[in-house]
């Protein structure tokens, strides 16, 4: 279950919305909340470490502001413990961001490497006590080295310090998505899910809705302790089971046998419309597909097909994708 979760975050966060929200709600800044949608673009983050090892629990976006590009380096940290050092992995995460896009020549306009913001969103079960700054994880030197001394600091969004009741005036999808991790009844849960139905009812992002689906469905079955529980997978049907009411148990199973029955063919279409989607993401990007790619393409799960999604901007070939 703790995999379903968290491949279910970097799904969430593969959208522009969702990164969005996340700057509007968590930047004290005028600018944040005033980005337009068009401004993101998602960004290749298939860097590689001195272990050579390659990190899949990244997103990189990269959104217009004045007329320049910046960087957002959001890193998905769902491990048990802080990481003392996280500050000092950042600065090796920024410096081979800045050095690819200086590779790339992905430079601004007088020539410079644009700023990056980097974003540490964590999800352990302890909070968060590491230094969110590189100085004081070095020890102070001496007279008149403090200028070469190496600096970085990093945002923290620790979902588990986050008070999902503190009033606000709009609501926000990932405070939305923070309480719904923290609520402990059925009410507080229908209350959550009734305003996401409601944010998602005015905004045109049928594909941020079907992950978010998902990623409530994984977290219902946890949160419920029912592995198997079959959720819909439209948000307003999920709304609707949530506030379901029966007078007999026999009348629950027989909501139930019809609910599985609608499920199953509505995933089997899903599930069609997601193998085509990447065939046509793939030839998009690397030309006709040979046919052992299609077969095994329309062979796969639907949890293959989502790590293959997750990681279609950082594969350099079709090969390393559907071999990955």
């Amino acid at each position: 279950m703790a995999d379903e979760h968290d491949s279910g975050y970097k799904q969430l966060f593969a959208h522009p919305e969702v990164v969005r929200e996340l700057l509007a709600g968590f930047l004290p800044y005028a600018w944040a909340g005033q980005l337009e949608l068009s401004a993101f673009e998602r960004v290749n983050a298939s860097y590689v470490s001195d272990t050579g090892r390659q990190r899949h629990d990244d997103m990189v976006w990269r959104l217009r502001l004045g007329g320049e590009w910046v960087y957002v380096y959001i890193l998905l940290e769902f491990q048990a413990r802080n990481d003392p050092w996280m500050a000092l992995r950042m600065q090796v995460y920024v410096g081979l961001l800045c050095q690819d896009l200086l590779r790339r020549r992905a430079l601004t306009r007088g020539g410079k490497l644009a700023p990056v913001l980097p974003i540490v969103l964590y999800n352990g079960a302890a909070r968060w006590s590491a230094s969110t700054d590189l100085a004081q994880l070095m020890l102070a030197p001496p007279e008149g080295l403090a200028p070469f001394q190496p600096a970085q600091r990093y945002l923290l969004i620790d979902r588990g310090s986050y008070d999902a009741r503190q009033p606000g005036a709009q609501f926000n999808l990932i405070a939305a998505i923070f309480r719904l991790e923290q609520v402990r009844s059925s009410q507080n849960i229908v209350e959550v899910v009734a305003g996401l139905v409601e944010w998602l009812r005015t905004r045109e992002c049928a594909s941020l809705r079907g992950s978010l689906t998902r990623w409530i469905a994984a977290q219902l079955r946890r949160q419920l302790k029912r592995h198997n529980m079959i959720i819909p997978d439209d948000l307003s049907e999920v709304q609707a089971m949530l506030n379901q009411t029966f007078a007999t148990l026999a009348d629950e199973w027989e909501y139930a046998g019809i609910q599985k029955g609608r499920q199953e063919g509505l995933q089997e279409g899903q599930l069609q419309g997601d193998r085509s989607r990447l065939r046509f993401l793939l030839q998009k990007r690397f030309g006709v597909l040979a046919p052992a790619a299609v077969a095994q393409i329309e062979a796969a799960p639907a949890a293959q097909l989502e790590r293959w999604f997750e990681r279609l901007f950082d594969a350099s070939s079709v090969e390393q994708l559907l071999g990955g």
